[in-house]
């Protein structure tokens, strides 16, 4: 079996609503149609869980916004931090949501943003066990990830709790799994991914 990556995910189901608030004032012009088709695509790999599928096509899509500032940049752009994140790029996150900061002239987000923002210093503690995780150390990993464990919504606390779930499946441990997998996906019922994990497992005990 080809052996997994453990989640560096971050995700809020608040921060995926924001799209849907922002105003989108279409162009008309064949290069402003393709912005949107990428845009679109890259969407569809994310939620694929194709993070680095995706955050090519949102390049794509930035490159064809012809540095404009608008309501769909602002989209791309916050896709694009939340895939940074999945894949356990903080740096990149971080600058991406720091644009957002900047970018968020209302100030109707900046509050969240910044909260993600300290979690991603969170996050940078619990790369250690991800570190652990990817050398064969699944125990100490889980015991590392139980620190931060924590379904609240934070961003460190959700994706110690995935990961803990995985270094039990490596464990061979899939009852264990499979629970923390069952009470993370009644919490974030919008991650796919890990609903395929749970059925995976369960289907292992």
């Amino acid at each position: 079996m080809q052996k997994k990556r453990i989640s560096d995910k971050s995700y809020t189901a608040r921060l995926l609503t924001f799209a849907a608030a922002v105003c989108i004032c279409f162009t008309g012009c064949t290069r402003g149609a393709d912005r949107y088709e990428l845009r679109d695509e890259a969407v569809a790999l994310y939620q694929q869980g194709d993070y680095q599928g995706a955050l090519s096509k949102l390049d794509e899509a930035l490159e064809a916004s012809d540095g404009q500032v608008s309501g769909l940049q602002y989209d791309i752009l916050k896709y694009k931090a939340e895939c940074e994140l999945r894949i356990g790029d903080y740096s990149e996150a971080k600058t991406a949501y720091e644009a957002l900061v900047k970018l968020d002239e209302v100030k109707e987000n900046t509050d969240e943003y910044n909260k993600l923002l300290t979690q991603l210093d969170a996050l940078d503690a619990i790369k250690s066990a991800n570190e652990m995780f990817e050398a064969g150390e699944y125990r100490s990993a889980y015991e590392e990830l139980e620190k931060y464990a924590v379904l609240d919504g934070t961003l460190a606390g959700r994706t110690a709790w995935y990961n803990m779930a995985v270094c039990q499946e490596y464990l061979g441990k899939f009852d264990e799994a499979a629970e923390l997998l069952n009470q993370y996906t009644e919490k974030f019922p919008d991650d796919e991914a890990a609903k395929k994990e749970y059925e995976f497992c369960r289907s292992r005990t």
